[in-house]
């Protein structure tokens, strides 16, 4: 399987991310044929939650109007386009249109799993009924937003996968998979502070990968922190590239 592959896999899997956020009663989405739009009205003026994806660069030069006029109508004066690597056609139509390169990138990460070794989890893993402890480790690691993260505790359960690392029964490190066809994206990994450099976060992705392969997934894609990636590399990801966000300020 080629790095551009995994790059659209990854792509879909990202979009349908967003998708289960927007089912949980935050986001807005805009479909186009070729593109996806979402924004977080109530954070209206913080860019990094207003986001669109591309499929191509003539689906995108169409939607640009309806785009500004989707943001726009939700109070949103700067969104971004997540442009992967080798999109040079859709960085033309992009600066063409007044969008421009942004210093927030995020790398793109993905493996094929019968081309990596099985290692099980070396230490036993909860799967959890709900998502609250996730979410509250998750906030516990990032701190910031906590509103965009209690927002999975809300609803229906959610198609995903989740694993706890715990310690006398209080969780230090978690993520969760969602499947979309035969590929698990991998979200929401994180460590408590006082946890980190103990491998807790590698163990709860074998246990991941582990499902994955149990469920019959053949590939797993993510998107990797700087300072995480080179766990990701140890457990066998290749580095797919850096995502650029194309960034349009309307005012």
């Amino acid at each position: 399987m080629t790095n551009a592959e995994l790059t659209t896999r990854l792509l879909s899997h990202v979009i349908a991310f967003r998708h289960l956020q927007r089912q949980r009663g935050q986001l807005r989405h805009l479909g186009l044929p070729g593109v996806d739009a979402f924004c977080l009205p109530y954070l209206a003026r913080e860019v990094h939650f207003q986001q669109a994806y591309f499929q191509d660069a003539e689906a995108l030069a169409a939607a640009l109007p309806a785009l500004e006029a989707f943001f726009r109508s939700h109070g949103v004066p700067a969104w971004r386009m997540v442009v992967p690597p080798g999109s040079a056609e859709g960085e033309r139509v992009l600066g063409s249109a007044g969008y421009r390169p942004d210093e927030r990138l995020s790398d793109a990460m993905g493996l094929v799993l019968a081309e990596v070794p099985d290692v099980p989890p070396s230490v036993p893993l909860v799967a959890p009924k709900t998502l609250a402890e996730l979410v509250e480790l998750n906030i516990t690691a990032w701190g910031e937003w906590s509103g965009t993260l209690t927002v999975w505790n809300e609803g229906p359960p959610l198609p995903v996968h989740t694993l706890l690392a715990c310690e006398a029964g209080r969780p230090l490190a978690c993520g969760f998979t969602h499947d979309v066809g035969d590929t698990a994206g991998v979200f929401m990994v994180a460590t408590a502070p006082e946890a980190r450099g103990r491998g807790l976060a590698s163990e709860v992705m074998r246990g991941l990968l582990a499902g994955a392969r149990a469920r019959g997934m053949v590939a797993s894609v993510l998107q990797a922190t700087p300072q995480a990636k080179a766990m990701y590399h140890r457990l066998g990801y290749r580095d797919l590239g850096a995502w650029a966000n194309w960034v349009y300020r309307a005012d």
